[in-house]
């Protein structure tokens, strides 16, 4: 089993039960897609059981967290390429299925870009009154993290009052199968506001953009190209992808396969040309959080880059001294740090 499978804090925050974080640690990484895909299945058949009972938010609830198995069995999968591909099949079928009976429900809202769709989920305040105009987050997923993966972060900024709009971005979950990743996600980010402020539930002066790892730097991005988004968090994000030798294999590996690239340097040549806030970074104008643990496998010197050339926006920086890649170890509290954030940002402003 090595460390990166099995991220406690990741699986634990994102919503995995405490029972199956203990069935996987004695597991050898070749069962890890059995396993998960398993209890991805046991959940799918509780969900449908509670469906015909009429117990829909229960259903909800256990078909969702079948998604969320499928997605951690697939997740670091890139030696076959075959099995991991049905597995994000699978955990997007099991959502799709979840979405109607969530509390509240998530709405399934495509965008169209060029010959394509960017696959997306659009969740309201329950609390919403008729007419009104709500704070939206645009959630952004990383390099192995999906929108079906945000749920739980999701939920947190719903009770707030924050409507959540969660997709995929080239390279990404359902939209890796038509775009691999490339150099212009701002493009999609943008292509998503253009529809989202559209919506009657949309207060399209208050729209912010929260990306987590790899999405914490399309996040930056996104925020630097388009002057309509009004805060944005970079959550473990990174200004450049200058530090490529550093990172671990199984990142490395990772990136290939979101690229599709033929090998590991067509991989590096492609990242480090994909992902550089430099070009954009100056027109960063809007308040920014950048949350970090100083144990990240990302090294510090990016939040230096970032601070030389994000002068142009208000920057908020914690860095958590005790923190491990996006803080994953330290339970909620960099969640609710980033949450409480985007809620006096987005939020405070209209009381």
């Amino acid at each position: 089993m090595t460390s990166s499978m099995l991220n406690l804090g990741r699986l634990s925050m994102d919503g995995i039960p405490l029972c199956d974080l203990q069935g996987a640690e004695s597991l050898e990484s070749a069962q890890w897609f059995s396993f998960w895909a398993a209890r991805g299945e046991e959940y799918a058949r509780l969900g449908a059981e509670a469906l015909e009972r009429g117990h829909r938010r229960t259903a909800g609830q256990l078909t969702w967290l079948g998604s969320l198995c499928w997605q951690y069995a697939q997740y670091l999968w890139h030696h076959e390429p075959e099995r991991r591909e049905a597995g994000q099949r699978r955990k997007v079928e099991l959502y799709d299925l979840a979405a109607p009976n969530m509390d509240p429900p998530a709405e399934r809202v495509n965008v169209p870009i060029d010959d394509t769709e960017i696959p997306g989920f659009l969740r309201v305040p329950a609390t919403r009154r008729e007419g009104e105009r709500l704070p939206l987050a645009v959630l952004l997923g990383g390099l192995e993290s999906t929108k079906e993966e945000s749920y739980a972060f999701e939920n947190e900024l719903l009770a707030r009052g924050i409507a959540t709009y969660a997709f995929d971005g080239p390279g990404q979950g359902e939209l890796f199968f038509s775009v691999k990743l490339q150099p212009d996600f701002e493009r999609y980010s943008s292509t998503v506001l253009d529809h989202l402020l559209e919506r009657p539930e949309v207060d399209p002066e208050r729209v912010s953009v929260v990306g987590r790892s790899l999405g914490g730097h399309y996040a930056l991005k996104s925020a630097s190209s388009d002057p309509r988004f009004a805060a944005c968090v970079s959550w473990g994000g990174f200004f450049d992808m200058a530090d490529w030798d550093n990172r671990a294999i199984h990142a490395r590996e990772a990136y290939r396969y979101v690229t599709g690239a033929a090998d590991l340097e067509d991989a590096k040549r492609i990242v480090q040309a994909s992902l550089n806030c430099a070009p954009v970074i100056e027109g960063l104008r809007c308040p920014t959080l950048h949350h970090h643990g100083a144990l990240d496998f990302i090294q510090l010197d990016q939040i230096d880059r970032l601070r030389t050339g994000a002068f142009n926006a208000p920057l908020d920086i914690i860095v958590e001294p005790e923190g491990d890649h996006c803080c994953h170890n330290l339970g909620p509290r960099a969640r609710f740090a980033m949450i409480d954030w985007l809620e006096e940002k987005l939020v405070a402003v209209a009381v």
